[in-house]
């Protein structure tokens, strides 16, 4: 008997060692999304490619054909989210200012078309530019011009915005409803309102609505800590769109920052950069490497994006994600990142931006500077837990642990959005 006792004893160590940190029940399962993971890329390129060729040969031949110059210009922008080839979006914004510029008669939606390119460009203030240059009252200008004041951090315009088109039976005015509340910190009405978004999708029958709101309420319930659901609405994503890799990054996290599966998780993002040539892939590896204490490959993995974006043709795409680079790396480099962060303000002045322009200070030593660049621009102006946590690192490095003790007992419940090597940096405050 005691021979058995001692045995129960041991496995319940074993267990308890080897159970995710959260206490949370395994979610991932690899047999739910295999054969999404296995999906040919290839074929759709081939599919969204041939239906270019006849567009190149017809405006070749007439360059004034700005129908299909907006066709064409819709599919390389496709080619771009199926491939993250950089070249698909850059010739496709190249076409929408053609269309424009050709346009004579209610040019509308070839100057919303654009803006929204420039948006995914964060060409924001050209955007503006654009959407502002002439009177623009319809519904579908009002809502790319919330978007726009949104990304620039203009929020009393993007409130006004927001109130003129209020309707809570629109799908389009839902999302962006749940998009402010999330700014300010309203979570539990921010999947209030993407739950009714999601009904009227699946109301409406439309695929694109339905896997737009799967998959951003996937992100949502995540936030909220509700990873049983979130896991569930990525998988429906999936099913409508085998091809869906936002969604299976998502899984990705959900395996490494809960289930604590990093090979499940390395093996998503391996999978989904070999097909899909976005530079994010390489820091998601560099934070797995850092968890697996493989610094030298995870300070590679960031080498690596800082160069693969280094250029011209990504514009302002990958600033933050640069300047977070440049700040792990040697003093040359975390000076590179503070110019960077400052930069980045000119470019969208948002409580985030202010966030990394506070965070680059402090990695420069200079603490004060970065407590005064927090309390004017971040502090109560945003609930990201990021955010958060550079705001608790600058009260400390203050001599403040009085304000910044309350912020880290909060950011101790925020694990899974920080993910385990960033939980790490809440514990050493």
């Amino acid at each position: 008997m005691k021979n058995l006792i001692n045995l129960l004893i041991l496995l319940l160590l074993v267990s308890c060692a080897t159970a995710p940190e959260q206490n949370q029940a395994v979610i991932t399962d690899i047999n739910d999304f295999q054969s999404y993971l296995d999906t040919d890329r290839e074929v759709l390129v081939d599919k969204l490619q041939s239906q270019t060729k006849p567009l190149i040969k017809d405006i070749e031949q007439d360059s004034t054909r700005i129908v299909q110059m907006a066709r064409l210009a819709a599919l390389n922008n496709q080619l771009y989210d199926v491939t993250g080839k950089i070249n698909y979006l850059d010739q496709a914004v190249s076409l929408r200012e053609k269309v424009l510029q050709r346009t004579a008669i209610k040019p509308e939606s070839a100057r919303r078309s654009l803006a929204q390119l420039y948006i995914k460009q964060h060409r924001f203030k050209e955007a503006d530019s654009l959407m502002n240059s002439i009177e623009a009252n319809e519904k579908q200008d009002q809502l790319v011009k919330f978007d726009i004041a949104m990304e620039l951090g203009d929020y009393t315009k993007a409130e006004n915005l927001l109130s003129s088109i209020k309707n809570l039976n629109d799908y389009n005015y839902l999302i962006r409803a749940a998009k402010w509340n999330d700014y300010k910190g309203n979570l539990d009405d921010t999947i209030r309102l993407m739950e009714k978004a999601m009904e009227l999708a699946e109301e409406s029958g439309s695929e694109n609505l339905m896997l737009w709101s799967y998959s951003n309420i996937a992100d949502y319930y995540g936030h909220h800590g509700d990873l049983t659901l979130s896991y569930k609405y990525y998988l429906k994503t999936l099913e409508l769109d085998p091809q869906n890799d936002y969604a299976l990054k998502g899984i990705s996290w959900i395996a490494y920052s809960n289930d604590d599966n990093i090979e499940l998780a390395t093996q998503i993002i391996n999978k989904l950069q070999s097909r899909h040539h976005i530079p994010d892939y390489k820091l998601i590896l560099a934070e797995y490497a850092s968890y697996q204490n493989d610094e030298d490959k995870a300070d590679q993995l960031r080498k690596s994006f800082l160069t693969a974006t280094d250029q011209p043709i990504y514009r302002e795409m990958y600033n933050t994600y640069r300047i977070e680079s440049l700040l792990a790396g040697d003093k040359i480099q975390q000076e590179a990142g503070l110019a960077l962060a400052m930069k980045e303000i000119d470019n969208r002045a948002t409580p985030e931006t202010y966030d990394l322009l506070g965070y680059a200070y402090l990695m420069n030593n200079m603490p004060t500077k970065a407590l005064e660049t927090h309390q004017q621009f971040v502090q109560d102006k945003t609930y990201e837990p990021v955010a958060q946590l550079h705001l608790a690192q600058i009260l400390k490095e203050n001599s403040d642990m009085d304000h910044a003790q309350p912020i880290k007992n909060e950011l101790l419940e925020a694990r899974y959005e920080l993910g385990p090597v960033t939980f790490k940096e809440v514990q050493q405050i």
